[in-house]
């Protein structure tokens, strides 16, 4: 250390001046160890901020952001594909491309009733072209329905189609569909239409009906019978008749058979189809007479060479039992 009055050193920590005694100026700051001095203008190292923890409010938000997100595309999808769609039920190109397969005939089956057509509207001799635009989705199906009945399947389904790009609920026209698809041997797409139909009308008894057949035939007697009971519940319907009594008899109940045919007959008495039914029930009743007597009843009534056959054998052979 300089001493200020005589310029005299002196050591490091002194006090006084050794040579004139003059009092020493001490540096300010205390040392932080031995023989170090603290520089007090010495800028000091700023404290570590604490880290943020990521907390579960933290989580919540970034799922409701997400969720907001994922809303937002939907919406957006959603509105795309109502423009490209226009808000209206839709069929894949293939399906519309199999409507224009050639008809086909099938071989009559004993046991059920093909399924229930469309209500019957006065036929035409000229195939006509979907028009501009009509009033009611009902004016679309009974044009369509007059293109069926003429064979003009494309035209058809074009009429149906445009029922429903009016009126996406109406039922009839799914109705109508189900029974093309059906023609074709679509299924899966008939049963569609079918279970479309009953949706947006839940008292569909055609419907209903058909439906139950298409059950009926791939097997599934329980929901087929299940089916037909609600729409036999309905109404009075021969053909919803019928078609019970043809499950019952299936599922080997001839005696619940025999009661539906039995009402099936007396709305429709000249009917040979079920007649050939109810022969069989009584048949599988033992009871050969009554047997007897409705398989007359098919050789009477019917003009199909399958039937008729079917009659004569099971006639020969109970009268051969004597």
């Amino acid at each position: 250390m300089i001493c200020p009055a005589c310029q005299a050193e002196n050591p490091a920590g002194t006090r006084i001046c050794v040579k004139c005694g003059q009092e020493l100026p001490q540096a300010d700051g205390a040392t932080s160890e031995p023989g170090f001095i603290t520089d007090p203008y010495a800028e000091k190292p700023a404290a570590p901020k604490p880290k943020a923890k990521f907390g579960v409010k933290d989580m919540a938000r970034d799922v409701v952001d997400f969720c907001w997100l994922l809303l937002i595309i939907f919406l957006v999808f959603l509105g795309f594909l109502g423009e490209v769609t226009h808000w209206t039920f839709r069929f894949t190109e293939t399906e519309e491309a199999q409507i224009h397969k050639p008809a086909i005939v099938k071989p009559v089956k004993h046991h059920h009733k093909p399924a229930v057509a469309p209500a019957e509207e006065p036929e035409t001799t000229m195939a006509e072209k979907p028009e501009v635009q009509f009033v009611n989705p009902a004016t679309y199906y009974k044009k369509g329905k007059k293109q069926f009945d003429l064979h003009h399947y494309q035209s058809s389904f074009t009429y149906l189609r445009q029922a429903l790009e009016i009126d996406p609920t109406y039922a009839q026209a799914y109705f109508g569909l189900g029974y093309l698809y059906a023609r074709f041997d679509m299924n899966d797409a008939a049963v569609r239409m079918y279970e479309m139909a009953l949706r947006f009308d839940p008292n569909h008894m055609d419907a209903m009906n058909n439906l139950a057949m298409m059950y009926f035939h791939a097997g599934n007697y329980d929901d087929a019978l299940d089916l037909i009971q609600k729409a036999v519940a309905l109404g009075d319907s021969a053909d919803c008749e019928y078609n019970l009594g043809s499950i019952y008899l299936e599922k080997n109940q001839p005696d619940n058979a025999l009661q539906a045919f039995q009402k099936a007959v007396s709305m429709r008495p000249n009917d040979a189809a079920i007649f050939n039914n109810m022969a069989l029930a009584y048949e599988k009743l033992g009871k050969k007479q009554e047997a007897m007597d409705s398989w007359n009843k098919v050789l009477q009534y019917s003009d199909n060479a399958d039937l008729l056959q079917q009659a004569k054998t099971h006639l020969d052979y109970l009268q051969a039992q004597g």
